[in-house]
């Protein structure tokens, strides 16, 4: 997964594990951070952690949910704190609003895309390639190599322009 960030910062990409569970008709998300050997650091973006990542979406009947959304990420970089501050109180909130959107089209959207291929609810549907679990590592923020931002300072963001409300994200 990677994520375009405004100029002056360098884009992020994140390497994950998402696990899910159907909880009668309710269902849980959660992914983290994970290393894999065909999926090495990019040269142009910094590798950004999941600490943890998870939805909670709780069915209100036939026609609407809540969901619940929890995340702990390590942007990676030398971010100055106030950009950190400054971009997840957008983050979250613009992310909550795109899916809202996705799921006011998704009826439409999914009678005209194989209505019944819901791998979700059917793993035997899944085409993607499996991977060995033992490949994998989890992915501690920690571990990664530290990109230097700390030059950035809020008279450069002046002159580039961040605009967190109607920029890409994380």
């Amino acid at each position: 997964m990677k994520g375009k960030c405004p100029s002056p910062l360098k884009n992020r990409d994140f390497v994950t594990m998402r696990s899910w569970l159907p909880l009668g008709n309710d269902y849980l998300i959660i992914n983290y951070s994970v290393k894999h050997p065909q999926y090495p650091p990019r040269k142009d973006y910094v590798r950004a952690v999941s600490l943890l990542t998870g939805y909670l979406i709780q069915s209100n009947g036939a026609n609407s949910s809540t969901l619940y959304y929890l995340t702990q990420v390590d942007p990676k970089g030398s971010l100055p704190k106030w950009v950190v501050n400054r971009v997840s109180q957008f983050v979250a909130p613009k992310a909550m609003k795109k899916i809202f959107k996705a799921c006011q089209k998704y009826p439409e959207w999914k009678r005209k895309h194989n209505p019944n291929l819901k791998p979700w609810m059917y793993p035997e549907q899944n085409t993607l390639p499996c991977i060995n679990v033992a490949d994998l590592v989890l992915q501690r923020a920690d571990s990664l190599e530290n990109i230097d931002e700390s030059s950035l300072t809020e008279e450069k963001r002046a002159q580039h322009h961040i605009n967190v409300t109607t920029s890409g994200s994380y």
